[in-house]
C-alpha cells in the first residue's frame, strides 16, 4: 500500500461583509493553468511557511489566539498575494507585484490588524498526491477595499453573496472544492457578518478528513467521519488517475466535490 503524502499545514480565510442583500464573501478562480483546482473558485489561503511562524506575534494585532497566530499570519500574507487587500489599519487595496509582503509591511511600519475567527479544519484525502492540512479562518472587512487579482495563482475576484456560489456550483457554472463548498453552506445560514462571527466563536473545532470510496460502476463519492463504511475505508488506496479518471466522467452537482482532481 503506497504511504499516503503527509499534508501541508496551511490556512484559508473567507473575507466578509455585510452587502444592500446580504452577506457577501470574497471568493477568487484559480487559473486555468494552475497545477492544483484549476479553475476553481476559492477563498485566500496558502501553506504556512517558516516565515509566518516565525513573525506572527510581531505583526498580527487584533484579539486573536496566540496559538493560531502563524496560521491567521499566512492567510493575511496569502491575501494580499493573491488580491491586493491588506488588512492593515486602514485596510487598503493595492497590488503586491513584485514585492515581499513582510518588507513592504516593514518599510511601511505597517501590521496586520484583525479579528479573526477559526471555524473549520479540513485534511485532504489521503489518495490524493498534493495534500493540505488547512485551517478556515473568518474575518469582517468594514472598509470599501477593491480586489487586485495577482493574475497568476488568481485571475478573477468577485464579492458574491453565499447562496449564489451554492446556486452556481449546482449549475456547474462554478467549480467549487466539497470543503468550499461546505463552508459556503455554513455562511449561508448567516443573517450578516456579526451573526457568523458570533456563531465561529462557538465552534469546538475538530479535524475532518473525507475518504474517497470508488464504487462498483466506477463512480466515486467522499465519506465523510461518523458516516457508514468511513472506518473501512482507512487502509484503502486509490491510483491517482483512476480517480481523476472517475471525475471527470460526473456530471452536475456531484463533480463540485471532487476540484482537487480536476
Amino acid at each position: 500500500m503506497t504511504t499516503p503524502v503527509t499534508p501541508r499545514p496551511s490556512s484559508t480565510i473567507c473575507l466578509l461583509r455585510d452587502g444592500v442583500d446580504g452577506m457577501e464573501v470574497m471568493m477568487g478562480r484559480r487559473s486555468p493553468t494552475a497545477r492544483f483546482m484549476a479553475n476553481a473558485w476559492v477563498f485566500p489561503g496558502g501553506r504556512v511557511d517558516e516565515a509566518d511562524r516565525e513573525r506572527a506575534a510581531s505583526l498580527v494585532q487584533g484579539n486573536n489566539p496566540p496559538s493560531q497566530l502563524p496560521w491567521i499570519l499566512a492567510a493575511l500574507r496569502e491575501t494580499v498575494e493573491e488580491a491586493g487587500v491588506w488588512l492593515t489599519e486602514p485596510p487598503r487595496s493595492e497590488a503586491l507585484g513584485d514585492r515581499d509582503v513582510y518588507d513592504a509591511l516593514e518599510a511601511a511600519g505597517e501590521t496586520f490588524v484583525a479579528e479573526v475567527r477559526y471555524f473549520a479544519n479540513w485534511i485532504t484525502p489521503a489518495d490524493l498526491p498534493m495534500r493540505y492540512d488547512a485551517r478556515f479562518f473568518a474575518t469582517v472587512v468594514t472598509a470599501d477595499v477593491r480586489p487586485v487579482p495577482d493574475d497568476q495563482e488568481i485571475v478573477e475576484i468577485q464579492w458574491v453573496r453565499p447562496r449564489d456560489v451554492i446556486l452556481r456550483a449546482a449549475d456547474g457554472e462554478w467549480i467549487v472544492a466539497f470543503p468550499t463548498h461546505v463552508t459556503l453552506e455554513q455562511l449561508a445560514k448567516a443573517s450578516s457578518t456579526g451573526a457568523f462571527m458570533e456563531t465561529a466563536a462557538t465552534i469546538d473545532v475538530e479535524a475532518v478528513e473525507p475518504r474517497i470510496k470508488m464504487e462498483q460502476d466506477g463512480s466515486i463519492r467522499l465519506v465523510l467521519p461518523g458516516e457508514p463504511e468511513y472506518d473501512e475505508l482507512a487502509d484503502l488506496r486509490y491510483d491517482f488517475d483512476e480517480l481523476a479518471a472517475a471525475a471527470r466522467r460526473l456530471q452536475g452537482p456531484g463533480r463540485r466535490r471532487f476540484a482537487e482532481l480536476e
